[in-house]
């Protein structure tokens, strides 16, 4: 045990330097970094103004509906023309102060004079703006992007790491190098550069997309280390697997573009029917780190418990009125179906194991290969 922990620390020490005597390859890790956050901010730089028209016209109507159920309830005449005045007004103010003072003075008035109680908005203690479906799937966009990027970064640093060292590792074994200190090493020096190069991509993103505090910027970083050092953890079992560093960057594009395709962006879970390819495409999804990385990092937003509407069409109604109606939902919840024991900790118990057995499937396949 003690000669295992012994080679575990000279591993390290050697992986490192290693790493810091490849200067042009070092910098390349670091710097690849900011330019991969600064292109996601271009991309996505004031995207919450994109169609902002029609995010009012979903608050407007928020906000209509809101009134006009309370006086249904009532029994009362809905007049159509002030409720619409009133929700319009409400629509277009950004500030939870005088949103709120809005409605405790003039529209309370209204309801005491009709002597029916101010109906309670659901949205009303949420302190930012009220957002679209759509407007949903572009925020949303943002951490899928984080976590692709995070993903990225973990399968090509890892992916060489094992088969560039296939000789000398087939020597040093021989002269009795333990092959569990071997991995444990390259998964410490992994976790460490990962956890550098998420942190920096948290803070140059986060706090200019998506305008989140610091206690968000840490959970977010967390689940994008964890995101990293899952997918680093199936770079080394492929790079533990193949002959050759030709193979391990040809398989590298083949683990990417299934993440990007079943990660949960392209075709939310909650919009697919119960039918023979879409559980196809939710079993491929549920194999997938994305997918599992995203559910968990949308709940660290803003928006994670509410402020995101869709539309409900009620086609069997026959009152014009009752025909459109507004449900408030979450960002999770416009991605993926209600979870009984939630969306943050199962999806990360999950990868972790992932990471596990990804670990123990490179040893094993180590010790077939060498021992």
């Amino acid at each position: 045990m003690l000669i295992q922990l012994n080679q575990f620390i000279v591993l390290i020490q050697r992986n490192f330097r290693v790493i810091f005597a490849d200067k042009l390859n070092l910098a390349l890790i670091i710097l690849q970094v900011p330019l991969i956050a600064m292109l996601i901010i271009v991309a996505f730089y004031n995207f919450e103004r994109d169609n902002h028209n029609y995010d009012e016209a979903i608050r407007v109507l928020y906000y209509f509906d809101v009134m006009k159920s309370a006086l249904q309830q009532a029994k009362k005449s809905v007049n159509i023309d002030k409720l619409h005045r009133y929700a319009k007004t409400l629509a277009k103010q950004d500030s939870f102060i005088l949103r709120h003072q809005y409605i405790q003075t003039t529209i309370k008035a209204f309801f005491d004079q009709k002597n029916v109680q101010l109906p309670h908005f659901a949205l009303n203690d949420v302190k930012h703006t009220i957002i679209s479906n759509i407007g949903s799937l572009r925020r949303g966009s943002v951490y899928f992007l984080l976590v692709a990027a995070s993903i990225w970064f973990g399968i090509m640093g890892s992916c060489k790491e094992i088969v560039t060292e296939q000789g000398l590792l087939k020597r040093e074994i021989r002269s009795y190098l333990f092959l569990f200190p071997y991995l444990s090493a390259k998964f410490f020096v992994l976790a460490v550069i990962l956890g550098i190069q998420t942190v920096l991509l948290s803070i140059i993103v986060v706090p200019l997309l998506l305008e989140l505090s610091f206690h968000y910027i840490l959970y977010i970083w967390l689940i994008l280390w964890v995101a990293a050092f899952v997918s680093a953890s199936l770079g080394l079992f492929i790079s533990s697997i193949v002959k050759s560093y030709r193979v391990a960057l040809t398989l590298v594009p083949l683990l990417m573009i299934p993440q990007l395709l079943f990660g949960g962006l392209l075709r939310p879970q909650v919009d697919l029917e119960n039918h023979i390819w879409s559980n196809l495409a939710n079993s491929l999804s549920a194999i997938t780190i994305q997918r599992w990385a995203f559910e968990s990092i949308l709940t660290t937003d803003a928006y994670a418990q509410g402020g995101i509407l869709k539309l409900k069409f009620n086609l069997n109604s026959f009152n014009d009125l009752n025909l459109v109606e507004t449900k408030n939902t979450s960002l999770v919840r416009s991605f993926f179906k209600l979870r009984d024991f939630g969306h943050l900790w199962p999806p990360l118990f999950y990868l972790f194991i992932v990471s596990f057995v990804f670990f123990i499937s490179a040893y094993l396949a180590l010790r077939w290969r060498f021992s």
